[in-house]
């Protein structure tokens, strides 16, 4: 009896011990399974693609880095307003600064124009002396026969002796011996020369007294000239009685001698300069 009662026991005890083998073998065999269905022809295990999943989202996680290249872009129009910054406007201190350097300037400007007029105008009335003498002195040495055609012939004719003589004063006035030109003039007027060359005596003698910016005593001798009934010097001496009275700062008489000028010499050749100066 107990006998085959431990028979029995033994035989439940190897069946269980079956059971829990063939129930662990087939266990291992899934597993075996599942490990051999995740393992590729190479032998290398394919979790590595749930290790790449992360590479995949990379996209995604890098997005801030795209973000940070594309920022720049974003932030490039703050880079584009630096320029502008730059080329703002003058302040208003700049700009005063730049209108009281440009009034500086024109003033400065209009001094040196005022100086340049006045060197022009002392300039013309140079030329217009000195054309007025050249003038005179082109007149003086034509032959006497021409001004004796040009006029009645006065009772009496000078000497040659007194010809002479103020030829010879008239060559020291074109080597601006002027106080010896007066005086030889004045000799000449003294002692009685003719009518015929004492005209151009006291013109001579008026223009070396110009030419010594004596113009009071220049324009007494320069008056005379227009006494005599005949003369080719009126003209000469008309011109430079006006230029006597702008010299001594007497505008009104100037004015009216070039208008004396214009009016009694209409074909003078002084004409045109005694315009200019009335304008």
């Amino acid at each position: 009896m107990n006998r085959s009662a431990a028979l029995r026991s033994f035989f439940l005890l190897i069946t269980l011990l079956s059971f829990s083998f063939l129930y662990v073998g087939c266990g291992g065999s899934e597993e075996a399974m599942a490990e051999d269905e995740m393992v590729t022809d190479t032998g290398v295990s394919e979790e590595t693609p749930t290790d790449e999943q992360p590479t995949e989202e990379q996209p995604a996680e890098e997005q801030p880095a795209e973000q940070q290249e594309e920022q720049p872009a974003e932030t490039q129009p703050a880079v584009t307003e630096q320029p502008v910054q730059q080329t703002e406007g003058p302040t208003r201190e700049q700009l005063q600064s730049d209108l009281d350097a440009l009034k500086t300037e024109n003033i400065q400007l209009k001094e040196q124009l005022a100086t340049a007029e006045q060197l022009n105008r002392d300039l013309s009335t140079k030329v217009s002396d000195l054309e007025a003498a050249n003038m005179a002195l082109r007149k003086s040495d034509s032959p006497r026969s021409t001004h004796a055609n040009a006029r009645p012939a006065m009772a009496g004719k000078s000497s040659q002796q007194e010809i002479q003589a103020y030829e010879n004063a008239v060559g020291k006035f074109n080597g601006k011996s002027y106080r010896d030109v007066i005086s030889e003039m004045q000799t000449l007027l003294n002692t009685g020369i003719k009518d015929d060359y004492a005209d151009n005596c006291h013109y001579w003698a008026g223009l070396s007294y110009y030419q010594l910016k004596d113009y009071s005593t220049a324009i007494d001798h320069l008056k005379q000239v227009l006494n005599y009934r005949f003369s080719e010097k009126k003209d000469d001496a008309q011109i430079i009685i006006a230029q006597a009275y702008e010299k001594m700062g007497d505008k009104e008489k100037a004015l009216a001698e070039y208008k004396k000028l214009i009016d009694m010499y209409p074909t003078s050749e002084y004409v045109g300069r005694a315009r200019a100066r009335i304008r």
